[in-house]
């Protein structure tokens, strides 16, 4: 592994100290989430620290070669995610009613996470090949593409895992979209979509899947059932107030009143702590983020460090999006980790990845 000395003047330490504040507020923000846990404060601290460790490491192997190598090996990467996803479902760990995790010695990994850059480097890749010139690309040109997306996707349905599922088909879309589609092409996604929603409802989605998404509508339908996450989430994220309550002193999650507060719900806590002006100041940092993997995209020197960077902006943005109208119940409760914020090993290395390939395309953007 060798790093040319010439490329680290290239590094973008915007998005490196973006980033850490990201993370720091996260670790910050864990220690208030686990303090009245039985485990303590700092059992879930040192396992997301070690995952932090992790992640570094995996950047500094990422920046290491160029972006264009790494992604010539993509379809290597999804068959071995895609191999470890299957694993899963046979062998995986159950949680929660979930079979998401390979428990490896005492670790338990969640192969769906890191499915979603593999799924952005191999599309990158894929598209790049198969567009000319500045022609969009038509229906014959993405089938393959898509069934590459299709299969992890209803793969990862079957854990059940619907809110991995949702991002990674989301952040897919929005490559296709970035790439650049025909008229009839985007025409007939839109009516495949449309024709395929009734029967997904019908036939793949669990009944407590639809009483969540039902719950959204009227959250006093099942209260103190399926209405119960988001009834709690809107009260400790509005106590919080316009200043909050201040660090360490949050009540709901506190007094369990809040299910999967270190986790899924992780920025009640944050709300209730540092209110209005606290939530501001976390946006912000997620905005300018996303704002400079956008820019990162737009002086790339090749289509597919463009491409690769933007989708990793994308999925960045879709899962700020929906894990904050979750808490607000704007949106329906389906398990997506709030990116560098939320407790979980897999999502916090993943999205260290994420931000690795961005640098990496930021690195090499004066070569051609």
């Amino acid at each position: 592994m060798y790093i040319d000395k010439r490329r680290l003047y290239h590094l973008d330490w915007y998005l490196i100290f973006n980033g850490l504040a990201l993370v720091a507020v996260g670790l910050l923000n864990l220690i208030s989430a686990t303090r009245s846990m039985d485990t303590g404060p700092y059992s879930l601290l040192v396992k997301q620290v070690i995952a932090l460790g992790i992640g570094v490491v995996a950047v500094a192997v990422i920046v290491s070669y160029d972006y264009r190598v790494i992604a010539s090996y993509s379809k290597y990467f999804y068959g071995t995610t895609l191999f470890l996803i299957i694993v899963v479902l046979i062998l995986g760990t159950i949680a929660g009613g979930a079979k998401r995790w390979i428990n490896v010695a005492g670790i338990a990994f969640q192969p769906s996470e890191l499915m979603k850059p593999v799924m952005i480097l191999l599309l990158s890749t894929i598209l790049h090949h198969r567009k000319q010139e500045d022609e969009p690309l038509g229906l014959r040109d993405i089938l393959v593409p898509l069934a590459l997306i299709l299969v992890p996707c209803v793969l990862i349905l079957k854990q059940p895992d619907l809110g991995t599922a949702v991002v990674m088909l989301l952040s897919c879309f929005c490559v296709l979209w970035f790439v650049g589609l025909k008229k009839s092409t985007y025409v007939f996604l839109f009516a495949v979509t449309a024709a395929a929603l009734p029967i997904f409802w019908k036939y793949l989605m669990k009944p407590y899947q639809k009483m969540r998404i039902l719950s959204l509508l009227n959250p006093d339908l099942d209260p103190s059932g399926f209405g119960y996450h988001s009834i709690q989430a809107k009260i400790a994220v509005g106590s919080g107030g316009f200043l909050g309550k201040g660090y360490l002193n949050g009540t709901q999650h506190k007094l369990h009143f809040i299910p999967e507060h270190h986790t899924d719900f992780i920025f009640t806590v944050f709300g209730e702590e540092w209110g209005f002006i606290g939530s501001i100041v976390l946006f912000l940092l997620f905005l300018s983020f996303i704002l400079r993997c956008l820019k990162i995209s737009q002086s790339a020197s090749d289509e597919v460090g463009a491409t690769i960077a933007f989708g990793i902006a994308s999925i960045v943005f879709i899962q700020f999006t929906i894990n904050i109208l979750m808490a607000i119940n704007l949106a329906p409760v389906v398990g997506i980790p709030l990116p560098f914020i939320s407790y979980g090993g897999s999502s916090l290395i993943t999205s260290l990845i994420g931000a690795g390939l961005v640098l990496n395309v930021n690195m090499r953007r004066y070569m051609f």
